[in-house]
C-alpha cells in the first residue's frame, strides 16, 4: 500500500459521504468545518454534478 496521509483519508471520507447522497453542509460539520459548507463545496461541488444527474433520472412525470 503507497504512502496514505491523514488528510488522503479525510478526503476519500468526505468523498465517499458525498457520493452515497450525504448533503455537503452536513459532511462539512463532521469534518469540522464551521463555515456552512463553503470551502467544502470548493472541494468537493464537482462530485454533486454527476449525482445531480443520477436523482434526475429517477423523476417520473
Amino acid at each position: 500500500m503507497p504512502h496514505v496521509r491523514i488528510h488522503d483519508l479525510r478526503h476519500f471520507f468526505a468523498t465517499s459521504c458525498i457520493e452515497a447522497g450525504i448533503d455537503i453542509p452536513t459532511v462539512a460539520k463532521w469534518l469540522g468545518h464551521r463555515d456552512g459548507g463553503a470551502l467544502a463545496m470548493k472541494v468537493y461541488g464537482h462530485l454533486r454534478d454527476e449525482h445531480s444527474k443520477e436523482a434526475a433520472r429517477k423523476l417520473t412525470f
